[in-house]
């Protein structure tokens, strides 16, 4: 099962996202699109406006991440599921920002919903856009289904349907599995990943775990070593995994430099 953190995002994600936020919101509140140029001095338009895009990123952060992800499941496009997220979400945002603006501006209570959900998906469907392309990897992996299902063991050394794993490689919230008859993606943390792994191996970098069994090879490049490993893979070994690869006998005395 994919982890919370791996399915809404980071801290880091999200705190991104607010200090983009907020730049969108100072620049709307000084433009005062809708009219909005003209129901208050400059600090009352800020304040509005970023308020409703804060409010606009948590929304849409939360609806575009869950409609991605039923997406991949379905086997729904992407962008046709960044659309739905726009018309849900729109609908959202429309009921909170016109409380607030009917708030602040009571003038503004002649609008009807129409008028509203109208406003909130022009603004909408051009932050969903962008904010899909700021961020690809919620996409998913292109050409290749994620598979949210550990990786499944039938024998002793770990071996699956497509045989026994080569090495795992960490890419963004899934963990890419390697085997001599292709590769495959799983859903999760890349620690959890290995401890459910049986064969005998090891994390020789922050990206890359290798099983002992795959490894044909040391390649230097200067103080840079690459593990070779069947099935024409290779695998870079960082500075820090040098002298435990040493002492656990995957390499030479010499090959570190």
């Amino acid at each position: 099962m994919t982890s919370k953190a791996a399915l809404l995002g980071s801290p880091r994600d999200w705190a991104i996202d607010f200090a983009v936020a907020t730049g969108v919101g100072a620049f709307l509140g000084v433009v005062g699109p809708y009219g909005s140029f003209f129901n208050g001095p400059l600090g009352v338009r800020l304040a509005y406006w970023i308020g409703v895009i804060w409010i606009s990123t948590a929304i849409f952060g939360v609806i575009v991440r869950l409609s991605l992800a039923a997406g991949r499941r379905l086997g729904m496009p992407p962008w046709f599921m960044a659309g739905v997220a726009a018309l849900l979400g729109a609908a959202v945002q429309a009921v909170i920002v016109a409380w607030i603006a009917v708030a602040l501006w009571p003038q503004l209570a002649s609008f009807t919903p129409l008028i509203w959900y109208s406003q909130c998906l022009a603004i909408s469907i051009p932050l969903v856009s962008a904010y899909l392309l700021m961020r690809p990897r919620l996409q998913g992996p292109v050409g290749e289904p994620a598979v949210a299902t550990p990786i499944t063991r039938s024998g002793p050394a770990g071996e699956a349907e497509a045989g026994p794993v080569l090495c795992l490689r960490m890419e963004d919230h899934y963990v890419r599995v390697h085997t001599l008859n292709g590769s495959r993606l799983v859903a999760g943390p890349f620690e959890r990943v290995i401890a459910g792994m049986t064969q005998e191996g090891m994390r020789v970098h922050r990206s890359w775990w290798v099983a002992r069994a795959a490894v044909i090879g040391v390649v230097a490049d200067g103080r840079n070593l690459r593990l070779t490993l069947r099935g024409d893979l290779t695998a870079p070994v960082s500075r820090a995994s040098v002298a435990k690869l040493r002492e656990a006998g995957w390499l030479p005395p010499e090959s570190d430099g």
